[in-house]
């Protein structure tokens, strides 16, 4: 196989790569799924002999239930809700996930949820590390490039080190560090609940984990995995590049494109427009909030709308295709990311900086690696809708701050997050892990594809 990196073109066997996720688009669309997707996707377009394993069908999949042949479906998943999305917590910008006596009644709902989740994924653990056992008896891989592991077990890792193959995890959140290195309580509670089965879940190679953001790796550090496991190495965007110079939505649109749940925030950009309105009520602009949610949450959000008096100004859209959120980024005066969780990466803020439009972005997680504020984007604290009011006006206010942020927003995706170029690191560590180093030889550039 070759390939051009640059003004150099990289010479390497067809790795023989075999891709793990939970699930899958059509089927799911959150950050760990789409990622794993993608890069697939990359990787066959470079050559490689690429194949996916993952999640049957949901039942609440309403879709065209049709993949490539390279896709298979043979896992079993737990479709146990957590309780994350519903948590009361996040009505506050409360963001500490973590256990303590003092808040044991306010979080021990979705504490209980969470571990209700957890027990059926044991039970559906075994299950799946057979049907892989099976699946490697038929087929040969050179390396494994493992995402979320979370509804499907962790024990699908014991085929892999049954047959001597090396896994590549690229983790996209904390919940592997904290499943596998619980804290004392938790870890009696997953014992008492299956402890043969959840000796075995921890019982995984842990040798090579990259992660999406250095918040992410300080997180799996403190968990307790060795520093020297770890690497990072961020999500890319594969979208068009837009440039800042184009017609906008008039009114002025603020555009938010999210799950909407509590741990989003959405509730405090609902806040935070309240705050604009009042402040200049015959300013004209809108906000427009793109997504999907449970009934109860969206019936919290709708009545805060109906609180405020703010029927004019913001409109649920509903859930769009990316392709559609994208375009309406490009269109928009902002986009607003305004979670209160401890985001990991967001692809979200990425896609928003390569639209060409500003970003204004709650300080979360690993935000302030994505973009420098004052520069490619704002930031606010995350628990201060007033703090986001004023970036909001700011933004309506001065056309040249929106025209600045947008050009530094398109140099950063440029500079550190073109799929491309992330590609790249990871394939160049799974040469490595697989033991198929890549080499070198000077040709002319070109690009790979995705299509």
């Amino acid at each position: 196989m070759v390939r051009v990196q640059g003004g150099t073109q990289l010479s390497a066997c067809i790795m023989r790569i075999l891709v793990i996720s939970n699930l899958c688009p059509p089927d799911y669309d959150g950050g760990f799924e789409l990622s794993a997707y993608r890069n697939a996707l990359s990787l066959r377009a470079r050559g490689h002999d690429v194949t996916f394993v993952t999640g049957n069908f949901r039942t609440s999949f309403q879709g065209e239930r049709v993949d490539p042949p390279w896709v298979h479906r043979i896992f079993k998943t737990s479709e146990v809700r957590d309780g994350w999305s519903d948590a009361e917590m996040f009505i506050g910008g409360q963001s500490n996930l973590h256990f303590s006596i003092r808040d044991i009644f306010r979080q021990i709902h979705f504490r209980l949820a969470n571990l209700r989740a957890l027990s059926k994924m044991l039970d559906v653990a075994p299950g799946n590390e057979a049907k892989l056992d099976q699946f490697l008896a038929e087929n040969e891989f050179d390396v494994a490039y493992v995402f979320g592991l979370h509804k499907i077990g962790t024990s699908v890792i014991r085929s892999l080190m049954k047959k001597g193959i090396p896994a590549v995890y690229h983790q996209g959140d904390e919940w592997l560090a904290y499943y596998v290195h619980p804290g004392l309580l938790k870890r009696a509670l997953l014992n008492l609940a299956s402890p043969v089965t959840y000796f075995r879940e921890r019982k995984i190679d842990l040798h090579h984990v990259v992660l999406v953001s250095e918040f992410m790796k300080r997180r799996f550090a403190d968990a307790g995995i060795r520093e020297s496991r770890l690497e990072v190495i961020y999500r890319g965007i594969e979208l068009p590049i837009s440039e800042p110079d184009r017609e906008r939505y008039f009114p002025p649109v603020f555009f938010i494109a999210s799950r909407l749940t509590l741990y989003k925030g959405i509730h405090f950009a609902i806040k935070a427009a309240k705050l604009l309105r009042d402040r200049n009520p015959t300013a004209e602009w809108e906000m427009w909030i793109a997504g999907q949610g449970e009934s109860q949450t969206m019936q919290y959000f709708y009545s805060l709308v109906e609180q405020y008096q703010l029927h004019d100004r913001v409109r649920f859209v509903g859930k769009l295709t990316r392709e559609s959120a994208y375009d309406h980024m490009k269109r928009a005066t902002a986009v607003i990311s305004p979670s209160v969780f401890d985001e990991p990466f967001g692809n979200t803020n990425i896609e928003a900086m390569a639209s060409g439009t500003p970003l204004i972005a709650s300080r979360s997680g690993a935000i302030e690696e994505i973009i420098d504020h004052g520069k490619s984007g704002l930031i606010y604290d995350r628990a201060k809708p007033e703090e986001l009011a004023h970036h909001m006006q700011l933004i309506l206010a001065n056309p040249n701050l929106r025209y600045s942020l947008a050009v530094e927003g398109v140099n950063r995706v440029r500079e550190k997050f073109m799929q491309e170029d992330i590609m790249d690191q990871v394939e160049a560590k799974l040469a490595d892990v697989s033991g198929m180093p890549l080499g070198t030889e000077v040709r002319e550039p070109t690009r790979a594809s995705l299509q």
